[in-house]
């Protein structure tokens, strides 16, 4: 699939920001280092487009949504750091493709536009999970279009099927596009843990990266579900989203690094089309 160039999974801690992390950036800098050699392999396939899928962006309970606004920016101010701000145009032929092709497989897709984004008072700025994956973008010299995508609380398979509406739009785009996932693993790693401690934390982070390593969506699609409750995850419906874009091209997954210092579980994970030259 010639207009794919690659995928990624990246966590979005924004302690691994320079600016915010500052002396604990240190703590996390295998997530660091893997970020910034992801990102930069990437750059190398000189996408027009990257397609982001987040979690904490808007969520509605039964639909995912995409961002229509022409022009996304967003800043991490609630971090302590105004100054890291970042803007991108929208890509809207992209996103209208990816709208047709998820109304005929049926999956439920709000477009975000003002009028939504004030009934449900929502914001419209880029949520750190954009922002954090998209830094490290910048950083390695990206200034072309975005596409904004939020996750609903849908069930994994449909977000899934939502992966494979990405995957049809993108085949049908005349440009080189990069999808990235944007999710942190289980939050109860540790007894220090912001989500609070559970023993299946390690089980459900090392059954995903396994699966992610092996391309595996069936695994992911059929976890248990108390499993996937107790680990207080953020990141399993983009990573579905991510194996659906994957589903049926032959790529090499690599798992570049896995840490969770802070009680939270932090992969890197990069993607490579077999295709791609």
């Amino acid at each position: 699939m010639k207009n794919l160039v690659g995928c990624a999974l990246m966590p979005h801690p924004p302690i691994m920001i320079p600016e915010v992390g500052k002396g604990e950036l240190a703590t996390i800098i295998k997530t660091v280092k893997a970020a910034e050699y992801t990102a930069q392999t990437i750059k190398e396939h000189n996408p027009n487009t990257i397609v982001l899928i987040t979690p904490h962006g808007p969520v509605f309970e039964d639909a995912a949504s995409i961002s229509v606004h022409p022009r996304l920016k967003g800043s991490l101010a609630a971090f302590g750091v105004p100054e890291v701000a970042l803007g991108f145009e929208t890509d809207g032929l992209l996103v209208r493709h990816i709208l047709r092709k998820a109304e005929r497989l049926g999956v439920n897709l709000v477009e975000l536009t003002d009028d939504v984004a004030k009934t449900h008072r929502f914001p419209l700025a880029l949520d750190h999970g954009a922002l954090v994956p998209l830094y490290y973008m910048h950083k390695a010299g990206f200034t072309g279009q975005l596409v904004h995508i939020s996750i609903g609380m849908l069930p994994y398979e449909e977000m899934y099927t939502f992966g494979k509406a990405i995957q049809a739009a993108i085949g049908i785009a005349d440009e080189r596009v990069a999808v990235i996932a944007s999710g942190d693993l289980s939050h109860r790693l540790t007894k220090q843990a912001p989500a609070g401690y559970s023993p299946r934390g390690a089980e459900f982070d090392q059954t995903v990266i396994k699966a992610i390593g092996n391309l595996d969506a069936k695994t992911l699609l059929n976890m248990d579900r108390e499993l996937i409750e107790q680990a207080g995850e953020c990141g399993l419906r983009p990573i579905c989203s991510l194996m659906g874009v994957l589903g049926g091209i032959e790529a090499k997954a690599e798992v570049l690094s896995y840490e969770g210092p802070f009680g939270v579980g932090y992969a890197v994970a990069l993607f490579t089309i077999k295709e791609v030259g």
